[in-house]
């Protein structure tokens, strides 16, 4: 039998031309005007139709939504092709278990073609399977290091990668985009239960890292340790920027250096990255067509108004995703040319995940909405964590409520902070959420801050029959 050697499976050249690593694609498709870009999202759209119409998912989706691939013109008919969302890969498991039948590969496929198998996170139910072609690997890797070279990182440097080493796809497509694309070391720690984060900060020292890849929480673990084992965050270190997920201002603030953040998640990998203008996150659009639908109606929404992020991926050969409504949050920007030259669209920061959503006396309340509030707060350290119940109050019939557990800035509470907070959290989002002040440090067995990648701050303790 013929082993499928890595290095002779890909037309590289082809590769590169079509999809350009970091300093090519600088120079070129990161300064394509709008037709150029629309041009391109087109033809690769058909071609991302004419790979989904073979798998069996699609087949099922497509016919019981009277969709037919040859309706799409132009980039104007997206919205007539079916959006799917978790619970329809989760359906597809059941079906055809393990993998589903969303995939074009099996592993007796990786006896003539390189394949590689990573599951999502499970942080919003059980774990779904991907198995990426090579094709859809270096893509991913290229637009790791795309992101990469946008936010600073240069061929030379070497970079501590603190996210989890594990079955989740994250950690590796970063580790390969540094390694493979743009000339740099990754430093591979994993997380804090892999390598204690004060070992971290000692490799970071030790050996002049210029930057960490990680959440914006547990950069700020990091940098609250390295403080702690007496060193100065902003003159004892060879860091020139972050690379984040999450709010960057509290790391830039600790740090005293550019923090950037990015948006990617399991099947696609990186979607969009901040530049150095710091305006939003720009979409890599000759990979992707990124829109944002209501929550309810699934109907495209204006600039600026709240939805759902919905993704096709253009460059996939395995699994396809075309629209694929992932249920995070955010909002597109006007099409304008950003201050950095780029005419790839924007979309602004996460702001957290639509099925985590609680509605609270007809107000739509979100977890990480609470959270950006304490962040602000300096009698907080920004930990917290929250949890909603369906019970009694005030002789009211059962209804949902909110709870959320807050950590002091300081050892010393002031009296009136529970009742400040909840003031504040009824001001700005609309409805009554109950405040819990704890020790510091206590919410780390629910958050798994200093362990976790991805922190957890949501629990839903409604009984199931009642969630909704």
């Amino acid at each position: 039998m013929e082993i499928p050697y890595y290095y002779k499976s890909l037309d590289w050249d082809y590769l590169v031309s079509e999809y350009e690593p970091p300093k090519e694609f600088m120079e070129g498709a990161w300064v394509w005007d709008r037709d150029r870009i629309e041009i391109t999202q087109f033809r690769r759209l058909k071609e991302t139709l004419e790979h989904a119409a073979k798998l069996p998912f699609y087949q099922k989706l497509w016919k019981e939504n009277d969709f037919d691939p040859a309706d799409v013109k132009s980039l104007d008919d997206l919205h007539k092709i079916p959006m799917y969302t978790i619970e329809d890969i989760r359906e597809s498991i059941d079906r055809k278990p393990p993998f589903g039948d969303y995939q074009r590969y099996s592993f007796e496929d990786g006896s003539h073609t390189p394949l590689r198998f990573y599951t999502s996170g499970g942080t919003t139910g059980t774990p779904r399977p991907t198995i990426y072609s090579q094709w859809d690997r270096e893509v991913g890797a290229i637009l790791s290091a795309r992101t990469f070279y946008l936010q600073g990182i240069r061929p030379g440097d070497a970079v501590i990668n603190a996210w989890a080493y594990s079955t989740h796809n994250a950690a590796w497509i970063m580790d390969h985009g540094l390694w493979h694309w743009l000339g740099v070391t990754p430093i591979t720690t994993s997380t804090g239960n892999v390598t204690p984060t004060n070992k971290q900060v000692e490799l970071a020292k030790t050996f002049g890292a210029t930057s960490i890849i990680a959440t914006s929480d547990y950069l700020m673990h990091i940098g609250d340790t390295a403080e702690k084992m007496g060193y100065d965050l902003k003159n004892d270190f060879n860091f020139k920027s972050l690379l984040a997920f999450g709010d960057t201002r509290p790391v830039e603030k600790k740090f005293g250096i550019p923090v950037y953040d990015s948006y990617a998640f399991h099947e696609v990998q990186y979607v969009a990255a901040e530049c150095p203008a710091k305006e939003g996150l720009h979409i890599f659009e000759d990979a992707f067509i990124v829109e944002i639908v209501d929550f309810e109606t699934g109907k495209p929404v204006p600039p600026g108004q709240k939805g759902n992020i919905v993704v096709t991926a253009l460059y996939k050969t395995g699994t396809q995703q075309v629209r694929y409504n992932i249920q995070d949050i955010s909002a597109m920007y006007e099409i304008e040319q950003c201050t950095c030259g780029s005419w790839h669209r924007k979309i602004k920061y996460f702001q957290g995940r639509s099925d985590t959503m609680v509605k609270l006396r007809g107000v739509n309340v979100w977890p990480e909405a609470c959270g950006k509030v304490i962040a602000d707060l300096a009698e907080t350290n920004g930990e917290y964590y929250c949890y909603v119940e369906r019970k009694k109050v005030n002789g009211y019939p059962d209804r949902d409520e909110m709870t959320i557990l807050v950590e002091p800035a300081y050892d010393q509470v002031a009296s009136n902070l529970q009742q400040n907070i909840e003031q504040l959290l009824n001001n700005k989002l609309g409805v009554k959420i109950n405040v819990e002040i704890v020790p510091v440090n206590s919410l780390e067995k629910y958050t798994g801050r200093g362990h976790r990648a991805k922190l957890k701050r949501f629990e839903d303790r409604r009984p199931k029959e009642v969630t909704v």
